[in-house]
């Protein structure tokens, strides 16, 4: 042990402990660990170092970290840099929400009932469904969840999917589903970038399946027809989901005014900063006949024995409260804290504010996609409308490209190769992303161009 090293215990408070549970050394404690692997030698480990000097030192490691603060983040696939208000981080930091847990006793969680009642009750109104959970664990999982609720209601191992899911969502669902032993079927896209509502019509009259999941935006940033795709569904007879971005709600009619039957989605645009992949939020909604197959907490609006307004959790068919085999969903985890983090930044932003942000996604994105394709050689890959993301051939190597770019601090996109097309580059904008920002990136990203 390094004399000056952290550990707090003396050598007669390790030997008193020893002594308690009949050791005689800390090798007898471990003598279950074959020797062969066993360390024969002290860990070849700085000297100690004071709190303030340990401090500076990690803060100078971590200040070689590039990030969304230090560089313009145009990347996507389905995690976004949107712009989080400092109050998000101010109310969920107290205590009452920071160290919550599972409200089993009502009167003792007023508070945090309430406020992952209205989370649900924000999400419902901007999908248009009625019934929507507090919460999943993400996105993929809440789409693996949206294939098993069909299964369920339709008593059918069988699922249609578009190819235009996000790939990792798409693994995590074939993950999923080969444990339930649910067939998946895919419907490949069309020369368009989106599903053809009539290649889905015809799978469905030729293969049964429970119902179908399709994603909107896809993969490619192309918004879907998802009104004549649910009319296809329905005129075969099979539930509809959408996975969804729901800034769109801020601009289009609601999936649930469409007719949609299930909706999951993604629910890191909403507050959740971008964290090396994870925490996230899984938004998941369905139709009121289909609450009975829902995992996950429900809160709901009741009365308390006085008859004044309370808040209780309603339904909660979850493996930790019920058999397992009875059980709607073996995926346990939920985001509370992050849920609570969405339902403040929708009540900052207000219906108005929704529909603001929005607009300005949608607008730059525009902005840019125009500026770009002033670039010889340099083409929007599909020209159905996209959303917040899209997809560019460029004439030339993309990950040149995307280093170029990082060197002058911005992280360009992701490579086209990760939805399968290869030489494309996928670039993503979000409201925070001024008219300087845009004129940088065209000015680098010519640059390159030019220069090669």
């Amino acid at each position: 042990m390094h004399p000056k090293g952290y550990n707090v215990h003396s050598s007669e408070a390790r030997n008193a402990l020893l002594s308690a549970i009949g050791l005689g050394s800390v090798d007898e404690l471990f003598q279950l660990i074959p020797d062969a692997i066993r360390l024969k030698a002290p860990l070849k480990l700085p000297e100690a170092r004071s709190e303030w000097e340990l401090e500076k030192h990690m803060r100078r490691l971590a200040g070689r970290n590039s990030n969304a603060r230090s560089h313009a983040c145009y990347l996507g696939g389905g995690f976004y840099d949107h712009h989080i208000p400092a109050a998000v981080d101010a109310v969920v930091s107290r205590g009452e929400f920071l160290t919550a847990y599972t409200p089993y006793q009502p009167e003792m969680s007023q508070g945090l009932l309430q406020v992952l009642f209205e989370y649900q009750q924000a999400i419902s109104k901007i999908v248009g469904l009625p019934i929507v959970n507090s919460s999943s664990y993400d996105g993929a999982t809440a789409m693996a969840e949206v294939a098993w609720i069909m299964v369920q209601a339709k008593k059918l191992n069988r699922v249609a999917v578009s190819a235009g899911l996000w790939p990792e969502h798409r693994r995590v669902l074939d993950t999923y589903c080969a444990g339930r032993n649910v067939e998946i079927i895919t419907i490949p896209t069309s020369e368009s970038g989106s599903l053809d509502p009539a290649a889905l019509a015809r799978t469905l009259r030729e293969t049964s399946v429970s119902g179908c999941i399709v994603q909107s935006p896809n993969c490619f940033g192309v918004i879907e027809d998802v009104g004549s795709l649910n009319a296809a569904a329905k005129q075969a007879g099979v539930l509809f989901a959408l996975s969804y971005n729901p800034w769109l709600s801020g601009l289009f009619t609601t999936p649930g005014e469409l007719g949609v039957d299930l909706v999951c989605g993604e629910g890191q645009v909403f507050g959740i900063p971008l964290s090396a992949g994870g925490p996230s939020l899984g938004l998941l909604a369905v139709r009121r006949d289909l609450r009975q197959f829902m995992p996950g907490r429900i809160i709901g609006r009741v009365a308390d024995i006085y008859g004044n307004p309370a808040y209780a959790m309603v339904y909660e068919d979850r493996e930790q409260h019920v058999a397992r085999e009875r059980a709607t969903s073996n995926l346990c985890s939920n985001q509370a804290l992050n849920a609570i983090r969405s339902a403040v930044y929708l009540s900052l932003l207000g219906e108005t504010g929704f529909s603001e942000v929005a607009s300005l996604i949608q607008r730059k994105t525009y902005y840019l996609i125009d500026c770009l394709e002033k670039i010889p050689g340099v083409k929007l890959a599909y020209r159905n409308p996209v959303f917040n993301e899209f997809l560019l051939r460029v004439p030339v190597e993309v990950e040149g490209l995307l280093r170029h770019l990082e060197t002058r601090q911005i992280f360009g996109g992701l490579n086209g190769a990760m939805v399968e097309r290869p030489g494309h580059l996928l670039v993503a904008v979000t409201e925070n992303k001024s008219r300087q920002d845009l004129d940088s990136f065209v000015s680098h990203f010519r640059e390159y161009v030019s220069n090669s």
